[in-house]
């Protein structure tokens, strides 16, 4: 499973979905998220490595009429190295684990809140990720566990799956993903691990809860944007 296309694929598959909306906005404007990241110890404990934040800014001309609506949507990527028991990886050790988090604005139409992504389950955000990912298979739902964080308490459901590392092994891999609101925000929360024979579940699902628990939302958490094509 390698970073780079699977972090492609949750942006594109998760945050994509807000195109179909903007025909039902009553006035055009601008809609801006805050992002997200994890506080730097939290996500040391768990041994994660932060790759930046991605800021991106879709516009949709608004059918029937001249004008357009702009929302601007945060990806922030952490990745970490896992050793597992593959031959075919040799002596190089690959970021088998991935975390994103996702920040969508939430919007006003006819007077209230809206957001697409909001309004997907979870199965389907896997879906959207599957479609944009050909190594990658997501069979279902395995399971569902409550963690704290963002001042809430946040459901998380574990999907299990198949992908392809470096594009030669299949391994099996584990999938979880939230959806949690806060603010004026809504999050999509999605992280990666291989299901194999040297690793334990529970550590590595310990290490996504552990990176739950250690987000940060708002204009003022201190995050570095980075140019989405160098990712």
């Amino acid at each position: 499973m390698n970073r780079r296309p699977f972090v492609a694929a949750l942006a594109t598959g998760s945050i994509g979905a807000t195109a179909g909306c903007f025909g039902l906005f009553d006035d055009a404007t601008s809609f801006v998220a805050s992002p997200a990241i994890v506080d730097p110890d939290r996500a040391a404990d768990a041994g994660y490595e932060y790759q930046g934040t991605v800021e991106r800014v879709e516009t949709r001309e608004v059918p029937r009429t001249d004008e357009t609506v702009e929302a601007t949507n945060y990806i922030s990527e952490y990745t970490r190295t896992i050793e597992v028991g593959l031959d075919v990886l040799d002596e190089n050790s690959p970021e088998a684990g991935a975390f994103a988090v996702i920040t969508t604005p939430q919007v006003q139409i006819a007077g209230r809140d809206f957001n697409p992504v909001g309004d997907m389950s979870n199965a389907e955000i896997t879906e959207r990720i599957q479609s944009q990912y050909e190594d990658l298979t997501i069979n279902g739902s395995v399971g569902t566990r409550t963690v704290d964080g963002l001042g809430q308490s946040i459901d998380v459901e574990t999907f299990a799956g198949e992908a392809k590392f470096l594009g030669q092994q299949d391994v099996d891999v584990f999938v979880d993903v939230a959806q949690p609101d806060d603010g004026d925000d809504h999050l999509v929360i999605v992280g990666a691990y291989p299901d194999d024979s040297g690793l334990l579940a529970g550590d590595e699902e310990g290490r996504i809860d552990t990176m739950i628990g250690g987000l940060e939302h708002g204009d003022d958490v201190p995050v570095e944007i980075v140019d989405a094509d160098e990712r």
